[in-house]
C-alpha cells in the first residue's frame, strides 16, 4: 500500500504530481486508488483525470474537511492512498439514495460484493477481508445506511468516513464509476494478504455537568432546547463563553458525550444556528442525556494507541485514518502539528479529516479511527 498528496490547485498538474509518486505501484494491471479532496477542486474533473491517468486502477473518491498523509496534516490538498493488486483485491458498489436504503438492499448487495470478491480473493474470506465506506457526511442518514450495511457483514469489520466540504456545510459528494453523488454512500471490500486492525479511539474525558435534550428534532439532528432552556445559550453556559463566541473550535474545544453502556462517546456539536438551536454531527434525540468532556493531551494519546496497533500488528505499511475535524481543529488551535507530524510519518498515516467517522453500525464524531495495515512477514 502507498500514499501520495499534491497542494498544486490546479488539476492536470496535481494529478500528475500523484501519478508521479505512484508512478512504479500504479503499472502493475489494476488495484484501488482512494483520493480525499478539499472543495477547491471540482471533484468530477479531479476524478476524471486521476482515472484517465491510471487506467487500469479502480478509483474512488470524497470531498473532505482537511487531508493528511506522511507529510503531515494539510488544508486545499488532495490525499490518495493506493491498493495494489498484488496484496489487496477490492470490489466495490455505489449506494445513490441513502434516505431509502433497506435491510432487504443490503443484504442483496452484500451478497454480491461478496460473491465478487471471492472469486479474486488472494486470502481467506471473511477472516482476511475488510469493508469500508464513504458517506455523504450532509445526509443524516449515516446511522441508517451503517446498521443495515453491518447487519448483512457478519464478522467483516466496517470502517469509514463522512465526506467533508471544509467547513462551509453546503454539500458534501462521493466520487464514483466517473461520476459525483450526493445523498450516496460507496462500500468497499477488500480482501488483503497483509496483517490490518481496525481501530477507533477518542482522547476525550468526561466530566460532571448534564444537558438534557428537552426539545430536539431528530431527523434533522437538530436541538432547540437544552434543559428546557434554548440549546445554543445553555450550552454556551456551559463553556464559559456568550452565544456569539461558539464556533467550530469551540465545539472541537468543548465536546460533549453520551454514555452507552460503561463507555462515553462524542455527540459533536455542528453548527449554531439563529433561532438559537444546535445542529449536530451524529444522532441526537429528546431525552438524551449529554456530558460535557474536555480533550486530552491528544498527541500523546495518539502516539499511545499507534503503539498499542504496532505491538499487535507489526510494523505499519500504511495506516488509512478517517480523523474527525474536530481533532484537526485542536490540532491547529493548539500547535500541535509539528508535534504530530513525525506521527504520521512514522506509521505512514494517510486519510482525510471527516464530518464523521464509522466503526461498525455506528457512526461516531471526535475520534481516531481507520485501518492499520503491517508489512508481510519475509
Amino acid at each position: 500500500m502507498y500514499s501520495a498528496s499534491s497542494c498544486l490547485l490546479e488539476v492536470p498538474q496535481a494529478v500528475a504530481q500523484i501519478q508521479q509518486q505512484l508512478a512504479q505501484q500504479t503499472t502493475q494491471t489494476g488495484g484501488l486508488l482512494l483520493f480525499f479532496s478539499s472543495t477547491c477542486y471540482d471533484l468530477q474533473a479531479l476524478g476524471l483525470e486521476l482515472s484517465q491517468s491510471m487506467p487500469n486502477v479502480c478509483v474512488v473518491g470524497c470531498s473532505s474537511a482537511g487531508e493528511l498523509s506522511p507529510s503531515g496534516y494539510s488544508q486545499n490538498s488532495i490525499s490518495c492512498v493506493f491498493l495494489p493488486v498484488d496484496t489487496c483485491r477490492c470490489t466495490s458498489a455505489l449506494i445513490q439514495d441513502m434516505a431509502a436504503f433497506s435491510l432487504a438492499e443490503a443484504q442483496s448487495l452484500i451478497d454480491d460484493l461478496m460473491h465478487r470478491i471471492q472469486a479474486k480473493a488472494i486470502a481467506s474470506v471473511p477472516e482476511h477481508t475488510l469493508a469500508l465506506t464513504l458517506l455523504d457526511g450532509l445526509s443524516i442518514h449515516e446511522e441508517q445506511v451503517l446498521q443495515v450495511i453491518n447487519a448483512s457483514l457478519g464478522q467483516i469489520p466496517l470502517l469509514g468516513g463522512s465526506a467533508g466540504d471544509d467547513l462551509h456545510f453546503e454539500h458534501t459528494e462521493v466520487y464514483y464509476d466517473g461520476g459525483v453523488h450526493q445523498n450516496s454512500a460507496v462500500l468497499i471490500l477488500i480482501n488483503t494478504s497483509l496483517p490490518f486492525t481496525p481501530f477507533s479511539y477518542h482522547h476525550l474525558q468526561a466530566k460532571q455537568e448534564k444537558l438534557v435534550v428537552t426539545d430536539a428534532d431528530a431527523n434533522k439532528r437538530r436541538v432547540y432546547e437544552l434543559n428546557g432552556l434554548p440549546a445554543a445559550q445553555e450550552y454556551a453556559r456551559l463553556c464559559g463563553l456568550t452565544v456569539e463566541q461558539l464556533d467550530a473550535l469551540q465545539f472541537a474545544l468543548h465536546p460533549l458525550t453520551i454514555k452507552i453502556g460503561e463507555r462515553y462517546y462524542a455527540r459533536s456539536v455542528q453548527q449554531v444556528h439563529a433561532d438559537g438551536s444546535l445542529s449536530f454531527y451524529s444522532a441526537i434525540e429528546i431525552g438524551v442525556v449529554l456530558t460535557d468532556a474536555e480533550p486530552e493531551a491528544l498527541v500523546a494519546t495518539t502516539e499511545d494507541w499507534l503503539k498499542h496497533l504496532a505491538d499487535a500488528t507489526g510494523k505499519a505499511q500504511l495506516v488509512l485514518t478517517f480523523d474527525c475535524i474536530l481533532r484537526y481543529l485542536e490540532v491547529e488551535h493548539k500547535g500541535l502539528q509539528v508535534s504530530m507530524q513525525p506521527l504520521l510519518q512514522q506509521y505512514c498515516m494517510a486519510g482525510f479529516s471527516t464530518y464523521g467517522e464509522q466503526q461498525g453500525g455506528s457512526h461516531l464524531n471526535h475520534t481516531f479511527t481507520g485501518v492499520y495495515f503491517g508489512v508481510l512477514d519475509d
